[in-house]
């Protein structure tokens, strides 16, 4: 994922910190809202990411196949992340 950069960044550039990334097959858009205990968790990203940086999360492997990515904040926070790019690669076998 790659943290936003612009004018107002001082503002939101830390809503990328500490985030969680989860898999599931539930369509998010209709179970909302998403709650943590709701997918399989595929790893969590700990830290802060610096205006324009990168974060990498790898997922376990599970041996399962998911329809969705979920990027959640790691921590019950009002506020939206804010990121400007997310890509997801799968790993063929």
């Amino acid at each position: 994922m790659t943290n936003k950069t612009g004018d107002f960044v001082p503002f939101v550039v830390h809503r990328l910190d500490n985030f969680v990334v989860g898999l599931t097959n539930d369509d998010p858009a209709t179970t909302a809202p998403v709650f943590k205990s709701s997918y399989t968790l595929c790893g969590q990203y700990s830290g802060r990411v610096a205006a324009g940086d990168d974060a990498t999360v790898r997922c376990a492997p599970s041996g399962q196949r998911f329809r969705y990515v979920i990027v959640h904040s790691a921590y019950d926070t009002p506020e939206a992340m804010c990121l400007m790019e997310v890509a997801v690669y799968a790993i063929s076998k």
